[in-house]
């Protein structure tokens, strides 16, 4: 007898003596065991396209999003994937002297695992000892509170320079990462004239020169002028330098100085800016002979001369004795730079002189320094120094009454009268700088007569 074979599709036609047979039963599991498979397979497939497409998988929780701190401006380098939280808030403060960046992160309610961490990547492009008083640290802290209270760190900015931004930012990997901000700065030329009235610092500064420009412009002619004797109200001044200005027109910085000229009575010094190929630069006068000399008439800016060289009754002493130098008056801390290149030979206390520099210039000339206050970091014994850098600051160490800077010039070891010692300019342009200069004149020249004479 052959087998007969179950047709599931025959099952609900099936008698009641048929679904009482055990080979029904079987056929009947078959047919149910496949349903239920057929009907899982789908339900696993429903929640696969839904994890897909879901709403989970589109809207990304907080701690995940790329927005970049909101301090940062756009055209900033960023760090990779940095974090942000929702609403970070903004601080600022104001660094005071003797502030360090971790102490002002910790009034500012930065924690000490994250200030450290952060100042660790700062370093990267900025060094924290730079800092000054004045500058402006700028913090970014999330809205989500941490167990002290705070928000977390997000990121920090600190001027770097005039025209650069240093900061760290967090990144999703919870590491800071350090970036620096180049700012978008255009040049254009900013021009300060007008005549002495009381002194020519203070009167530049009237006519909106900048400090800067006006400090730079008196040591040009601290070569040839005495600022204590030469100058006299009715003498006029004229300057044009270069300014950098931002994208809504603010000026952030002065720059260099492109002409300068100073009438003393009936004797006019003018000077140009002139760059060599090098990129190294100084400063000539109309005939391309420079301004510099061997060694500076006045080595402190913007002084008046309280005690000529000579003999006089010593204030503190009291009897007559040879002063055998010049003594420039000045407020405690003023700058005081080098006469000339040379070599330090001396630095330290020296007796009545208090504290003392002295360089060496040449085989010929040597000039001293006394009565510091403090004596510059690093001004030491062997150590070669520039014309114009500063090697201390204005003090009354020693047999002193004041403030003041004793200045000597010493020829073949005898002091000498700072005041009638004359030296030639130590450079003339030729060839192919001549040429350049002269170019440069003539534009800077024509560009003060479209704009108006001095005065």
């Amino acid at each position: 007898m052959s087998e007969q074979r179950y047709n599931p599709s025959r099952l609900l036609s099936r008698t009641l003596p048929d679904v009482l047979n055990p080979r029904f039963f079987k056929a009947l599991l078959i047919v149910v065991g496949i349903g239920c498979s057929i009907a899982i397979y789908g339900l696993i497939n429903s929640y696969l396209d839904q994890s897909e497409t879901g709403p989970e998988a589109t809207s990304p929780s907080a701690n995940t999003q790329t927005t970049p701190p909101v301090f940062l401006p756009k055209m900033v380098r960023l760090p990779a994937d940095p974090l942000a939280a929702s609403n970070p808030t903004e601080a600022e403060a104001q660094i005071s002297s003797g502030d360090t960046l971790s102490a002002v992160l910790d009034r500012m309610g930065v924690s000490n695992e994250e200030a450290f961490r952060s100042i660790t990547a700062l370093r990267k492009v900025y060094d924290p000892r730079s800092l000054k008083k004045g500058d402006t640290v700028t913090i970014s802290l999330s809205s989500d509170a941490t167990d002290d209270g705070n928000g977390r760190l997000l990121g920090l900015q600190v001027a770097k320079s005039f025209d650069r931004i240093a900061g760290v930012a967090l990144t999703l990997s919870g590491d800071f990462e350090a970036y620096e901000i180049v700012k978008s700065l255009t040049v254009s030329r900013g021009r300060g004239r007008g005549n002495i009235k009381t002194s020519l610092f203070e009167d530049g500064i009237k006519e909106g020169i900048p400090t800067r420009v006006m400090g730079a412009f008196i040591r040009l002619f601290s070569f040839d002028i005495d600022f204590q004797r030469d100058i006299k109200p009715g003498d006029k001044f004229d300057v044009l330098f270069d300014q950098y200005v931002d994208y809504d027109g603010s000026v952030v910085q002065a720059g260099d100085i492109l002409y300068a000229s100073l009438t003393t009575g009936k004797r006019t010094i003018s000077l140009y800016r002139h760059e060599f190929s090098d990129g190294q630069s100084s400063y000539f006068n109309d005939q391309g002979r420079s301004n510099r000399k061997a060694l500076l008439k006045t080595p402190i800016d913007g002084a008046r001369i309280s005690s000529g060289f000579g003999r006089r009754k010593h204030p503190i002493l009291g009897y007559s004795k040879m002063h055998a130098g010049v003594d420039f008056a000045a407020p405690s801390g003023t700058p005081i730079r080098a006469a000339g290149d040379g070599v330090v030979k001396r630095s330290g206390w020296n007796g009545g002189y208090g504290r003392y520099v002295r360089i060496r210039h040449n085989s010929i000339y040597q000039t001293a320094y006394a009565h510091m206050r403090r004596i510059a970091k690093g001004i030491r014994p062997g150590v070669r120094v520039q014309q114009g850098q500063v090697i201390g600051y204005v003090g009354s160490s020693g047999r002193s009454t004041g403030p003041h800077l004793h200045y000597e010039i010493l020829k073949q070891g005898k002091q000498v009268n700072p005041r009638k010692v004359n030296f030639q300019s130590a450079e003339k342009l030729a060839g192919d700088d001549l040429k350049r200069f002269n170019l440069f004149r003539n534009n800077i020249d024509n560009f003060i007569k479209a704009s108006g004479q001095t005065g």
